[in-house]
């Protein structure tokens, strides 16, 4: 009985330190869109959705921000945000903005290149295509963050 006090007192805990951890992420992000785009309002709104306090710089030249962030143009998407130093290119998803801050890897930023349909600001009813999220660094090598099916 005792061991299992002990199991679950250490289990709680840890959980505790998990959600604490999540409630310290930040959640200030910079997005970089065009004026007309409306797939970038929604990707906007859906951050909001997810409790992300959302600074907007209407621009007519994206290309020249994703160029100074150091965008590789082959993942280049829709719009572009920056949170907590990172790159977060096109239509990414709040939990994959989330796992970038939870794991802080080496890399520069992560995208979701072209614009898949069924991602955050995409939506087409039930249709969901199949897309992977890339990595890239300050070298330009990309690889897959995730993907999803």
């Amino acid at each position: 009985m005792k061991r299992l006090l002990i199991i679950l007192a250490l289990y709680f805990s840890l959980s505790s330190m998990v959600y604490a951890e999540n409630d310290m992420l930040s959640k200030d992000i910079i997005v970089y869109k065009n004026p007309e785009c409306g797939c970038c309002k929604k990707w906007i709104d859906y951050l909001k959705e997810h409790d992300y306090n959302v600074t907007v710089k209407s621009t007519r030249n994206v290309l020249a921000e994703k160029a100074r962030l150091g965008v590789p143009e082959k993942v280049a998407a829709c719009h572009t945000a920056v949170i907590d130093g990172y790159v977060v290119e096109g239509h990414v998803t709040a939990r994959d903005i989330r796992r970038l801050l939870l794991f802080r890897p080496d890399i520069k930023g992560i995208a979701v290149p072209d614009m898949p349909i069924g991602t955050p600001g995409m939506e087409k009813g039930d249709i969901r295509e199949s897309y992977n999220v890339m990595s890239f660094d300050k070298q330009g090598n990309i690889e897959v963050f995730v993907s999803h099916e």
